[in-house]
């Protein structure tokens, strides 16, 4: 019987925060070249009080980090002095600028090879709530995923046992053989293992110490992609 290996992506496979960090100062870079003021109104430091907003007012969306972000663009352009129509045209044209940017990440050392070696023997799957899109060419691990899970398409996000449900519907792959891998406690672990999947935590060089809030704990814990190979050859003898 095959054994699916899904994976989380950013802070599983890449470091997220730089990526976020040069996305939000290319977006201020834009804000201000197209609407002079604008960044320094909405924009410093982040546009965070927006988002804030944004989930009180659409809690339905919440989950959808591009929904979201969208629905951001498009409050502050409006109070900012647009008319309701042009602030939802140049929301769109904001988060194509931002959406590019989100796609360049850095991948962690060891992606390609951990992934190729493990893509021998098992079927790969990418499971996430962000919005990264492994087909896009800055990130280009689509040949790896024989299925991709992203909750902004899906309407549910991790931990909900529901998103774990379709990864096992759509690769036709009992849950007891799935084996989820990921860097969140909630999202990924406890989202896994409450769906009855497997779960590795991927706590990066061992930087933390698991929880007892946590309540569930992984079946496994690595420290390096590249040790994953081993264990989960153990984990499916």
């Amino acid at each position: 019987m095959k054994t699916l290996i899904s994976f989380d992506l950013d802070n599983t496979l890449w470091d997220v925060d730089p990526t976020l960090v040069r996305a939000e100062h290319a977006m201020e870079k834009w804000f201000d070249g197209n609407f002079p003021g604008f960044a320094e109104r909405f924009y410093t430091p982040t546009m965070d009080p927006v988002k804030y907003e944004i989930y009180e007012l659409y809690p339905e969306i919440k989950h959808d980090v591009t929904k979201v972000r969208l629905a951001q663009y498009r409050l502050a352009l409006q109070r900012y002095g647009l008319p309701a129509e042009e602030a939802e045209q140049r929301a769109e044209q904001a988060f194509n600028v931002f959406y590019d940017w989100r796609q360049r990440i850095d991948l962690y050392p060891d992606v390609h090879s951990t992934l190729t070696k493990l893509a021998e023997r098992y079927e790969l799957a990418a499971l996430t709530n962000g919005n990264a899109d492994v087909y896009h060419p800055h990130i280009a691990l689509e040949h790896y995923f024989s299925t991709v899970i992203r909750a902004d398409k899906e309407g549910i996000a991790k931990p909900d046992p529901e998103i774990f449900a379709r990864l096992s519907e759509r690769t036709d792959t009992p849950m007891d053989r799935i084996i989820h891998v990921g860097d969140h406690p909630v999202d990924d672990v406890q989202g896994a293992v409450n769906a009855g999947a497997r779960a590795v935590w991927f706590n990066r060089h061992g930087a933390r110490r698991w929880k007892a809030e946590w309540s569930v704990v992984p079946d496994a814990e690595v420290h390096s992609l590249p040790e994953l190979i081993t264990l989960i050859e153990n984990m499916t003898l």
